[in-house]
Order: C-alpha cells, then structure tokens, then sequence
C-alpha cells in the first residue's frame, strides 16, 4: 500500500514490464480468458478492502511508472478523492434488472388447444421485439420507485431487444449499508409485484461503487 495523503492510501501491485509492457499487455487485451482473470483479481482486491472501508475503484490497467509517478498522479486528486470518499462511506452498491414478459412457466396461461400452444411458442421465440408500452410503463415505475429508496442510482445500458432477445431494464442504486434489511424487503417486494404482471427481477450486491467512483486515469503501475 502507498501513503498518498493523510488518512488516503492506494493498494497496488507489481506490474512487471515482461507482462504488462506495451506489447504483452495489447496481447493480454487480446485475449478474453486472460482479461477476465485479471478482472476477477482486480474486483477480489476490490471487494476485500470494501469490507473494511470506502474505497474508490480504479480502472482495470491503471497503470504507472512507479510508486513515485502513482504517488504523485493520486496527490494532486487527493482533494476530489476525499471528497468523493466522503460521499461514498457507509453506501453499498446494488445492481438491478428487470427482464419484462419472462414470467415464470407456471405464471403462463394454460393452452386451451395445440394451435394455442404452438402460439405460445411462438410468441416466446419472438418475444422482446417491440415491449409493449405498457410493459414498458411497469418496468420503468418499477426502477423509478427503487431509486426514489435508493441515495442515488443511474439507469444502465442494454442491447436492444431484438427476436428471440427479450427487453431488459436495470439500474444501479446506492443504498445505505445500515439499511439492508429495509432494501432487501423492498426489492423483494417489487419483484413479486412485478411477477404478477409477467416480468422478473434479479438483483446482485452488495457491491463497491464501481459505477459512481470516479477513475483517476492512467500511469504506468497497476493500482
């Protein structure tokens, strides 16, 4: 760990140049499997020191010269980071989606023929072409009302819907740490509700604030 500033420190680690020099590191890039271990060991790092502090996440490959260059790069933010610190203690990060008209098989009605059943079928296999508006209007109340529980929260991007590629609506929210239980019960309750009109809810967290940390950019060590 370097010291940036009272009370501000940055874990880093070692980036041999044989590994993350210009050349081996676009070959890295390259490769799915090896970017996917580094992220996993970039989050573990990440999620560890969450659970005892703030923290502000870096970017995969911040990299610097030396502790000397990251020392310096991070001491003239040191002002914005504690401020951001500041705003970011005691909150959890939870991620949300909603995936409209994938209501369960049971929630399904029963086909009355096999012409019904082969339109069932079809209609799953096309499902997600164009939601319809009024799924769209509980999807988004839905994420509205969880955001309004939430001390912020931001709409996340999806690819479109498409055949055979269904509609889906997420957010991340902020929410305080002491108030788990309370988030629990209300996402709970929201994907019931949602359930009875066809949709379905998945949420994952707690997590650090990687979407509403600001990065510190780039250098030449792994931080």
């Amino acid at each position: 760990m370097l010291a940036i500033d009272r009370g501000l420190w940055a874990v880093v680690a070692d980036a041999p140049l044989e590994r993350f020099g210009e050349g081996p590191l676009e070959a890295e890039l390259r490769d799915v499997e090896a970017v996917s271990r580094h992220a996993l060991a970039h989050a573990t790092v990440i999620e560890f020191f969450f659970r005892q502090a703030a923290v502000i996440p870096l970017q995969l490959f911040t990299l610097f010269s030396g502790d000397e260059s990251a020392v310096r790069h991070l001491r003239r933010r040191a002002a914005g980071m504690r401020t951001l610190l500041a705003q970011l203690r005691g909150l959890d990060e939870w991620a949300v989606r909603v995936t409209a008209g994938s209501a369960p098989a049971s929630m399904q009605p029963r086909p009355a023929s096999g012409l019904d059943y082969l339109k069932q079928k079809q209609a799953l296999r096309d499902k997600g072409t164009k939601p319809s508006a009024r799924a769209l209007k509980e999807v988004t109340a839905s994420l509205n009302a969880l955001g309004r529980f939430a001390t912020r929260f931001r709409k996340d991007a999806f690819p479109p819907p498409g055949k055979g590629r269904p509609f889906v609506a997420g957010a991340s929210f902020l929410v305080q740490a002491r108030q788990r239980a309370s988030w629990a019960r209300r996402v709970a309750a929201t994907a019931a509700a949602l359930e009875q009109q066809g949709h379905s809810l998945d949420v994952s967290g707690p997590w650090p604030p990687y979407h509403f940390a600001a990065a510190a950019g780039r250098g030449r060590r792994a931080s």
